[in-house]
């Protein structure tokens, strides 16, 4: 293990749990509290979170992340539809609107 002056700098971790606990272990080993209590309050903090709720937040989260890159791809879509239909309009003369008053004479 590391030494007791290392107080988890180095410590990357991928997940927000894992990290909260390595915090309460760090600032209970400053005040000078022992390892095994950071521990009992770390398994205390998961108890309390119910493991039904995990993966309904988890499905509502990738749901809206879904909802949100449709109403992109959907903006995205409609600029380039718009965007064709003006390149074809110009290359008929068609384009811009204000031209066709000129064009009524010819």
């Amino acid at each position: 293990m590391q030494p007791k002056s290392f107080n988890g700098v180095r410590i990357f971790l991928s997940g927000v749990q894992e990290r909260g606990a390595v915090i309460v272990r760090a600032s209970s080993d400053i005040d000078g509290v022992g390892l095994e209590s950071a521990e009992s309050a770390a398994e205390g903090k998961e108890e309390n979170v119910s493991v039904e709720k995990l993966p309904l937040e988890s499905k509502l989260q990738m749901m809206q992340e879904q909802k949100l890159k449709m109403k992109l791809a959907k903006k995205i879509r409609l600029r380039r539809k718009r965007l064709v239909r003006k390149r074809r309009m110009r290359k008929k003369g068609r384009w811009p609107p204000s031209k066709m008053k000129k064009n009524k004479n010819v």
